[in-house]
């Protein structure tokens, strides 16, 4: 096995120094005769390998004196892993050449498989070759090597050298030690037993030469290597010695010294041989469990800590100095007033921002229609000044719908093409169908090893749209990550030939995993038809109200987008509206660092800003909707079914809040007035709730109904249709048992019928704290909830309120743990559970009948809380309170999310990786191509040039024109047992922050 023909010839010409191993010269000198090379040779002792820290000194003190005389091309390395003694050596001015393996027993064998191969038919044997008898050194036991395969036994036998064996006949052993005293001289024939006769007694002296020589027994054999070295002579029969005397097996085994041949003569790193360039250090891989090499880092540092690089550009790759600031309106398009819509969960809200003095105008509020989300965003817009309306500049929505059309698991059929490593494919890798596997492969640091076929993309996208139906295409290849070329061929091919949109895996995740890439990239395909036409549908009805306004849609991460790029990339929206509220929270308080509780009406999402930064998700994270995992960007959010329309309920004597979301019975009242005689039928019957109070919930018809319906279903939308019902009183009317009203639930997802029930809002309302519906209606579930549970009103009222408080401050205390641990363990452990409710009962079990505790737990936040959201103020300064920390609901909380809508910016971030390979070449990641270099200042330069022009098209797309690119290079670095730094990959990160741009286009075009 040897180097590439092209560097052969060059061979002749080199000036090679090794410095090996003493046990290494038979066979060395044996070799650079044959090969007639002009090298000049260093010998260490041997036996160095019982002390790796020695090794490592004599050796690289050998190497610096070598590289100082700069009087060769290249140093050859007679040493494998060794202990690790050969780990942290550093090549000065000359390169370095490492056989890869563990140690000298590989090297004669040929290579670490055929020792391999070896230890697994013998794993206790002991070698012998002619340069360790020569050199009176005992093979290297692997023992000393944690890394390396066992080959001899726990405590290292003595170095015995030739003369010291007796040859014996095969079999023989010593004679056994005779009886006596002890205080006879001994008469042993073993001159060795009788030594120790003579020093511990007869009694002691076989125990003691039995634990002595204990390691023999954890051999099975000796084997001598034969390497075809002339002194061979006469040295197998020094192993046949030993295997005699010892009881061992004996075997002779063919040597093999191609490895060290390939270590005097090559230029290139392979699996087999370690070329070490000029100013790099040998460090241990602990996954391919040998020899690797890494640059030296010398870098200026201030104190230990090295710090990242920042410098700026334009997207023109001009200095920035004289650039507007991100977010300063263009003096030639300045914004007057935006839009911002947030279509929530449960509530839509709207608001006329003004950006020349941050005021907002006006604001509104209507629930969201999720069966036609542009019908509750026009309810709300019809509250706002329509002149005001017409004078807007910049419309931005962020909305839920990606979030439910996966969840809810709607959409189109999606064909998916992968480019699996080496072609293989397993059908459980990926579950999506329909799938193919197409040709073009890549090594995973972006190296192409066979190129894609056009013909067969054209052939199986066609195929894929007149058999499978398919209405939009995917694509993703394995280490597309670090070289995109693959795919966006593919889809090039794919676009020209069925006229589809076609989505990249690339494009909608950073994950490694290329199977998370490819079920990302089709769950986008899947939705976006959903968004296309929710976007089309709001510019239609906008231009309608005179509302010409470009329109943005927020990202996951809370960046924005334009809507040209949201109908390619509709996956980006799914955490839309939580990044729209952590960034209005941010907006609205202005403070540096905090907490973000956004309470609505279904859920409370908390959130955490650092530094006017909002904490996103781990690289390779990302949202986690409907069971999938989607890994696309998006905050680091923590979500509970914690909300003013949250369910109440009572079980078990335990009263319970969510998840489940319902309609408040007082908004119920406010929209269905003929209630009185729903409420007169519960009134009658209560008795039959005090064992179901869930039975209480009232169902009303919500639209009209399709042709579905089964016979039970039509029934129920029949009673509905006349006014709203229990579920106790569907259950009795149509004789069906309560449990079988689960039908409905089919109903309810298709937004036919809504529930609602007693919920903290209706509570808000009976308290008086909060008067927007029927406050009536409210007061009269309230009374019969407690008739029913037989608690009295005022204890409901206080206990439901201090439940909602308790849950709220866990989970903020959660988030805090999130950082470290996870925080759902609170909930998990009895002991966390008991801390828990001593901490929330101010010192007390929180268990009734359990007596006070003679502790008191508390918790205490650093950070402030900015809470946001309709009912935040009436339950975050109590759980404030709890924390010990303070409260922040700033003014518009209640509207935040479109605020945060409107207020957002564009930002473009594209990354790259620079990281050096196994032949001292510098190779970029992430960018197509995944070109190489010689220099690290070379590819780095090459790569920002790259991530500019990336970064320039994708602002223009993404809808501004913003030329500032702020470049972040963060050198990832190790340090070096040994004092210094390795280099390890150099991350460039582009990234542009800019106002989106404001032209209004003319109504009716």
């Amino acid at each position: 096995m040897f180097c590439k023909k092209q560097l052969m010839s060059d061979m002749s010409k080199m000036r090679i120094h090794v410095i090996a191993c003493g046990v290494l010269a038979v066979d060395l000198k044996h070799l650079i005769g044959e090969l007639d090379l002009d090298i000049k040779v260093t010998y260490l002792s041997g036996g160095l390998h019982r002390s790796p820290k020695e090794l490592r000194r004599r050796l690289q003190a050998a190497i610096d004196e070598v590289s100082a005389a700069g009087e060769v091309d290249q140093i050859a390395i007679g040493y494998g892993v060794c202990g690790r003694g050969a780990v942290g050596i550093q090549a000065r001015q000359v390169p370095l050449v490492f056989p890869r393996v563990h140690d000298c027993i590989a090297l004669f064998l040929g290579s670490d498989a055929a020792y391999q191969r070896q230890f697994s038919q013998y794993s206790g044997t002991y070698y012998i070759s002619a340069g360790w008898v020569k050199e009176k050194v005992q093979p290297h036991s692997a023992q000393a090597d944690s890394a390396a395969p066992p080959v001899g036994p726990p405590v290292t036998p003595p170095v015995v050298p030739p003369s010291a064996f007796t040859p014996l006949t095969s079999g023989a052993s010593a004679p056994p030690i005779p009886p006596g005293d002890g205080q006879e001289p001994c008469q042993c024939a073993d001159p060795e037993l009788a030594r120790l006769v003579a020093q511990h007694g007869a009694e002691n002296a076989q125990a003691i030469q039995h634990f002595l020589t204990s390691w023999q027994r954890n051999y099975q054999r000796a084997a001598f290597i034969d390497t075809g070295a002339a002194e061979h002579l006469g040295i197998a029969a020094v192993a046949k010695d030993m295997a005699a005397r010892y009881g061992w097996k004996y075997e002779e085994l063919a040597g093999n010294l191609d490895l060290l041949r390939k270590v005097l003569r090559c230029r290139v790193s392979d699996k087999e041989v370690l070329w070490v360039p000029p100013h790099h250090v040998t460090v241990y891989d602990p996954i391919a469990r040998g020899l690797d090499a890494a640059p030296v880092w010398e870098i200026e540092r201030q104190g230990a800590k090295v710090r990242d690089q920042v410098i700026e550009i334009s997207t023109e790759g001009t200095a920035a100095d004289d650039l507007p600031h991100p977010g300063t309106p263009r003096e030639d398009n300045p914004a007057r007033l935006g839009l911002g819509i947030d279509a929530g969960g449960t509530y839509t809200d709207v608001v006329i921002y003004e950006f020349g003095t941050n005021r907002v105008l006006q604001k509104a509020k209507a629930l969201t229609t999720k069966w036609d989300y542009t019908l509750g965003i026009f309810e709300a817009l019809d509250r706002l000044d329509a002149s005001r309306l017409a004078q807007v500049d910049l419309v931005c929505i962020s909305t839920t719908l990606a979030t439910n059309a996966i969840v809810e698991g709607r959409g189109q059929k999606v064909g998916l093409l992968i480019m699996p490593p080496y072609g293989l494919f397993n059908d459980t890798d990926i579950t999506h169908r329909p799938i193919a596997i197409i040709k073009g492969r890549l090594e995973i640091t972006g190296t192409e090893l066979s190129p894609i076929d056009p013909e067969e993309v054209r052939r199986v996208a066609r195929r894929m749209v007149t058999e499978e139906k398919v209405g939009a295409l995917a694509v993703a290849g394995y280490a597309s990550h670090a070289n995109p070329v693959h795919e966006a061929e593919v889809r090039r091919l794919i676009e020209a030939e069925t006229g589809l949109p076609v989505t990249c895996g690339y494009d909608v995740s950073e994950q490694l995993d290329y199977t998370v890439r490819a079920q990302t990239a089709a769950l986008n395909g899947r939705i976006i038809p959903i968004l296309v036409s929710f976007l089309e549908q709001a510019d239609h009805s906008l231009r309608q109200r005179g509302i010409t306004a470009p329109i943005m849609v927020v990202r996951s991460d809370g960046a924005l987008m334009s809507v040209g790029v949201a109908r390619q990339r509709p996956i980006e929206t799914i955490l839309s509206g939580p990044a729209a509220s952590v960034a209005g929270a941010r907006f609205l308080a202005q403070v540096p660092t905090a907490f973000v509780v956004d309470v609505g009406g279904t859920t409370t999402d908390t959130a955490l800003i650092v530094e006017g930064e909002v904490r996103t998700a781990r690289r390779g994270g990302g949202a986690c909707v409907g069971g999938w995992q989607t890994h696309v960007q998006s905050l680091d959010l923590r979500t509970c079914g914690l909300g003013g329309d949250s369910l109440i309920a009572y079980r078990h004597h335990q009263f319970h809040i969510g998840p489940r979301r319902v309609g408040p019975v007082s908004w119920l009242a406010a929209r269905q007035p003929q209630l009185d005689e729903t409420f007169g039928w519960i009134e009658q019957h209560l008795a039959d709730y005090s064992s179901m109070p869930a039975l209480l919930d009232i169902y009303f018809l919500n639209g009209r109904p399709d042709g579905t319906l089964t016979a039970r279903e039509r029934r129920f939308v029949e009673a509905l249709a006349q006014r709203p019902h229990s579920g106790h009183e569907l259950a009795t009317r149509f004789q069906q048992h309560w449990w079988e009203n689960f039908d409905i639930e089919r109903l309810e997802r298709q937004h036919l019928l809504v529930r609602c029930g007693l919920t903290p809002t209706d509570l808000l309302h009976v308290s008086g704290q909060f008067q927007r519906w029927d406050t009536a209606a409210a007061g009269r579930m309230t009374a019969l909830f407690s008739r029913a549970i037989e608690v009295d009103e005022s204890t409901l009222l206080k206990r439901v309120t201090d439940l909602f408080v308790r849950r709220l401050a866990l989970e903020i205390f959660k988030k805090q743990l999130d950082e470290q641990v996870d925080g759902n363990e609170l909930e998990r452990s009895e002991l966390c559970r008991a801390l828990m409710d001593n901490w929330m009962g101010g010192g007390v079990s929180g268990i009734p009948g359990v007596p006070a505790s003679n502790y008191h737990v508390r918790v205490r936040l650093e950070q402030p809380i900015i809470g946001i959201g309709a009912p935040v103020s009436y339950f975050l300064p109590a759980a404030a309170k709890l924390l010990e920390t303070s409260a922040i609901i700033p003014e518009h909380a209640d509207v935040a999310n479109a605020i945060g809508a409107i207020t957002s910016s564009v930002v473009i971030r594209r990354r790259a990786e620079v990281c050096p390979d196994m032949n001292g070449r510098y190779a970029v990641h992430g960018i197509p191509g995944a070109p190489t270099f010689t220099e690290l200042a070379e590819a780095r330069a090459a790569a920002i040039e790259v991530l500019r022009g990336m970064v320039a098209a994708a602002a223009g797309a993404a809808g501004t024109s913003q030329s500032r690119i702020q470049i972040v290079i963060h050198d990832n670095v190790a340090p070096l047992a040994e004092g210094g730094q390795v280099f390890i990959a150099q991350t460039i990160e582009a990234r542009l922050t800019g106002r989106p741009d404001l032209q209004r286009s003319v109504v009716g075009e």
